[in-house]
């Protein structure tokens, strides 16, 4: 039989984005084709910035400005993609992706598989406008790959059968479970984007606290999103500039030095406003993978990834006391810190590592294929 030949879809504007899509793009084992662009993507991965405008310039004029009329030119495009590469099937980054696909593929009988990361199931937004095309495409030949448990039966919902769905978060690099961190450094981490559902502005407040009982204490925090400058300010008013740095997007190489530099990771999350939430946290993973003790709120695929009072802490969501005395705990029980460290990095390995996730991608796309 030949190696089957996959298109991964992937909605970033001008070029693949997000880490489960650059490691589907680099490993999974099969022959790619990666388009970008869109939810009904229609670049091919690689396509300059220029050719880029020209052509969306291009697809606007030949509708006449009519939205429906773009959305039918860029579904025959990507129609043509599919029969041109003659692809066996379609893998989408988000659910909403696969949902948006589902018509050209099921013209042409190809099957999907789509990972679900969170926002598009928790936003009501997003939700309000897409839960018809997601029950289609449950109707259709296709398996889901939500990353964190919670979202299974939201997916139920939409009428996604037990075998269309596949938990499957994505998991760490051989490089984190390599990292050594240094316990004693008193310096606590976070990495991810300055946004409601990370709620930074509560990791910042219950640091402070820490600060109260040990003042020798340091806080890197790694990141940027539209709360950046509130945060900024906040650091300010709290008068603890000279604790916290707040460095900014870092790259892999980065982040595993600070991991190695730091004692403890720290992610105070949240369900928004408006519904969003968290699927399973990759800093998360990629810190336990490491060997620090997490402190982070019952939330999501956090409850599936850390072990609350054998790998870190969880407290519930707003509660900055609970969270600071969490920390606290871990700066005065250095042995206990090293114990959930250690604990972490063998249950991340025994259960979220890369391969097995890649392996879960790659038998679900297999199966699609053979169903």
């Amino acid at each position: 039989m030949k190696n089957p030949k996959i298109l991964i879809a992937t909605p970033g504007l001008n070029k693949p984005m997000g880490p489960f899509v650059r490691n589907y793009i680099e490993k999974l084992p099969f022959e790619k084709i990666v388009l970008f662009g869109g939810f009904v993507p229609y670049f091919y991965m690689g396509t300059s910035l220029r050719k880029q405008k020209i052509i969306r310039y291009f697809f606007t004029l030949l509708s006449v400005m009519n939205y429906k009329r773009l959305q039918k030119i860029i579904k025959k495009r990507f129609k043509k993609i599919l029969i041109k590469e003659k692809i066996d099937c379609v893998v989408g980054d988000y659910l909403v992706t696969g949902a948006a696909v589902r018509e050209a593929c099921e013209e042409l009988n190809i099957p999907i598989v789509a990972n679900v990361l969170g926002y598009e199931i928790n936003k009501e937004d997003v939700l309000k406008g897409n839960t018809n095309i997601y029950s289609k495409l449950a109707r259709y030949n296709s398996y889901v790959i939500p990353v964190a448990k919670n979202m299974i039966p939201k997916l139920k919902n939409f009428g996604f059968s037990d075998e269309q769905i596949v938990y499957s978060p994505i998991g760490a690099k051989e490089d984190f479970f390599r990292i050594k961190p240094s316990y004693e450094s008193f310096q606590f981490l976070a990495i991810g984007r300055f946004t409601e559902t990370k709620s930074p502005q509560i990791s910042i407040k219950a640091f402070a606290k820490v600060l109260e009982k040990f003042p020798q204490a340091k806080f890197v925090f790694a990141g940027h999103g539209e709360l950046f400058g509130e945060c900024a300010q906040l650091i300010k008013d709290l008068q603890i500039s000279d604790k916290i740095d707040l460095i900014g997007w870092i790259d892999q190489e980065k982040q595993i030095e600070l991991l190695s530099e730091s004692s403890v990771f720290i992610q105070h999350s949240v369900t928004a406003k408006n519904g969003d939430a968290e699927g399973t946290p990759v800093a998360i993973i990629e810190a336990s993978a490491a060997g620090l003790p997490v402190v982070s709120t019952k939330h999501g695929g956090i409850v599936d990834t850390i072990i609350d009072g054998q790998t870190g802490f969880l407290v519930e969501e707003h509660d900055l006391n609970s969270m600071a005395k969490k920390m606290i705990f871990l700066l005065e029980n250095q042995n206990i810190m090293k114990e959930f460290g250690q604990k972490g990095k063998e249950f991340i390995r025994e259960n979220f590592s890369l391969d097995k996730h890649l392996n879960d991608v790659s038998q679900t796309i297999i199966k699609s294929i053979n169903s």
